[in-house]
């Protein structure tokens, strides 16, 4: 008989979903290569509630990499039955494994997880924080506004970048002034999220943060700053890519700023 534990691979896994082997999966969730952890996580998250029991026991597996797949799986099946299970689990478990906990809350979206999920943006742990501030974007959810802006200083510059989009999910034009200040980000990542941002929200007030970034030498703060001009129909911005694109030679450069005035021009014209 073969032994599932070693050696697997993705015909092993079906052949084990057939025949209602959902421990073996479990299991299975260990294994050395990343691809069948995930395939084993994904084809038990298919089974739906039937395992749901299986996983909440799997969330106290001795392996680490099978309590991610348990808290991955039961996201993805959306159960309100592992809500506590998970959130018991989450501060007793280890960073790696508490972020796809995280994770897995969000996914199921109940709106009791929100504070949790914004008391999770103050973990010391990075990965942790990182989650949590993507989740809680996800859910849209306004109380966790405060929490996502206090993101926006956070040590890590993909914390920032993603306080940033979160924010912008939120539907609120008046966090125009918080994501403005982020054009001043060390990061050019953090600052294009921002700019993009202050496109989406469509608030006009952004127009001088935006302008100022005009006069930025880096490539992506000046095509960011070019789209997001365009979104609000900026028609002081006119003159402003104009100057630019007199002493502008990059490609990629000149096609976002030609692509701006073109639709501020027409937009004047409408």
């Amino acid at each position: 008989m073969k032994d599932w534990r070693f050696s697997l691979d993705r015909e092993d896994l079906e052949s084990l979903a057939e025949k209602g082997e959902y421990q073996a999966l479990i299991e299975a969730m260990a294994d050395p290569q990343p691809y069948i952890r995930i395939h084993a996580s994904e084809i038990l998250a298919s089974v739906g509630e039937e395992v749901v029991p299986l996983l909440i026991d799997a969330l106290d597996h001795h392996h680490p990499e099978v309590r991610k797949g348990a808290a991955k799986a039961l996201g993805d099946i959306g159960s309100k039955e592992a809500l506590m299970p998970l959130i018991i689990k989450l501060d007793k478990d280890i960073p790696s494994v508490g972020q796809f906990i995280v994770e897995a809350l969000a996914k199921i979206g109940d709106s009791s997880v929100v504070p949790i999920l914004c008391r999770c943006t103050r973990n010391h742990s990075l990965p942790i924080r990182y989650s949590a501030v993507r989740s809680l974007g996800n859910l849209k959810d306004r109380r966790a506004i405060p929490f996502l802006i206090d993101n926006l200083s956070d040590s890590a510059n993909i914390v920032r970048l993603r306080a940033v989009e979160s924010l912008s999910k939120m539907g609120e034009p008046t966090l125009w002034s918080p994501i403005s200040e982020m054009l001043e980000d060390e990061s050019v990542g953090v600052r294009a999220a921002a700019a993009k941002a202050l496109g989406n929200l469509g608030n006009l007030r952004a127009e001088d943060a935006l302008l100022a970034l005009l006069r930025s030498d880096v490539e992506t703060d000046l095509v960011e700053a070019a789209r997001a001009l365009a979104k609000l129909k900026s028609k002081r911005a006119l003159s402003f890519l104009k100057a630019v694109r007199e002493r502008e030679g990059r490609e990629r450069v000149l096609k976002a700023l030609d692509e701006a005035i073109s639709q501020i021009e027409s937009d004047v014209q409408a």
